[in-house]
């Protein structure tokens, strides 16, 4: 550009060096306008018109390369500010790209995270079910037996077992020395509901745990509306998992909250449902109860336990 400004600056100069000389002659044709010759006078005009013309071009030009040179800065200053513009929308359309590959992959991994979920809840619920389907099983050969086992003993006269069965219907004595066949006098005779949930109580706290759990079941056999058949409910499954019966404790909580889903002990029976899977190997499961536990009563004791359980089992890393 400089450049360019320093050859019109020569050809201005020399423009006016050509003025200066028309000037001059003019001047030398009026004082020699007298003596010169026709001939000599057309040859001064014509050089003259030359000069002029050639003065004319000489404009033009200057005047032309002006307006390329405004051009060439306009381009350059457009150039320059597309040169801008275009790196400006370079990072812009590579954050761009790169938040919706973010999002891509965020997207991704949601759905393989709710199809874990689907798949454990679709594994738990078949499980469950099957469980549930031993469960009866069991029970109604358990019944044929002991209906079989009744009738032998109507056949045979035995009346001897009663006498191992009273612990589970009254409290123990508190003199050691009574014989049992006192027990046996009192079991028939314990038809009040609250002696029967009182006995079961007892022996759950003394750790004969089949005894209690006989107790509740003739409870809720017997008085199923009574006011605590719920916690009787309850009270079976806390002898499995006190057996460490975790596949009996399961099936049993599930009955007590799907039978009392508004009862205040759902809460204990859902952490310890969790419990009794990862006790059988079955974290992913355990986990899933566990999590649904905290989500549904966030500020309960039993979800403190339930996240305390959950930080024993996960690696630290997914923490």
């Amino acid at each position: 550009m400089a450049k360019i400004f320093s050859f019109l600056n020569r050809r201005s100069g020399h423009m006016m060096l050509s003025f200066k000389k028309i000037g001059f002659l003019m001047l030398f044709l009026f004082f020699l306008n007298s003596c010169a010759t026709t001939s000599d006078l057309e040859n001064l005009r014509t050089d003259i018109r030359n000069t002029r013309i050639a003065t004319l071009h000489q404009q033009k030009d200057i005047s032309e390369l002006k307006e390329k040179v405004s051009q060439m800065s306009s381009e350059i200053n457009a150039l320059k500010e597309a040169a801008v513009k275009e790196q400006a929308f370079g990072a812009v359309k590579e954050s761009q790209m790169s938040a919706l590959q973010q999002i891509s992959e965020l997207k991704a991994e949601l759905q393989t995270l709710k199809g874990r979920l689907d798949e454990s809840k679709h594994s738990t619920d078949k499980s469950l079910k099957d469980l549930l389907t031993e469960r009866e099983l069991q029970n109604a050969k358990i019944a044929a037996i002991e209906k079989e086992l009744a009738e032998l003993k109507k056949a045979t006269g035995v009346q001897a077992e009663p006498k191992k069965e009273a612990p589970a219907e009254q409290k123990p004595p508190k003199d050691s020395v009574t014989p049992p066949e006192t027990k046996v006098a009192e079991k028939p005779e314990a038809k009040d509901p609250q002696k029967i949930f009182e006995a079961a109580q007892i022996d759950f706290k003394e750790k004969r745990y089949a005894q209690a759990r006989q107790g509740y079941e003739r409870l809720i056999k017997e008085f199923p509306k009574h006011q605590q058949a719920p916690v009787s409910h309850f009270g079976i499954a806390e002898t499995y998992y006190a057996e460490k019966k975790y596949e009996d404790a399961i099936l049993s909580y599930e009955n007590f909250m799907k039978k009392y889903p508004t009862n205040e002990k759902v809460r204990m029976a859902m952490l310890k449902q969790g419990y009794s899977f990862i006790e059988l190997g079955d974290k992913k499961t355990g986990k899933v109860i566990l999590e649904k536990l905290i989500e549904k009563y966030p500020r309960s004791t039993e979800t403190e336990l339930a996240k305390k359980k959950l930080a024993e089992i996960l690696p630290k890393k997914k923490r």
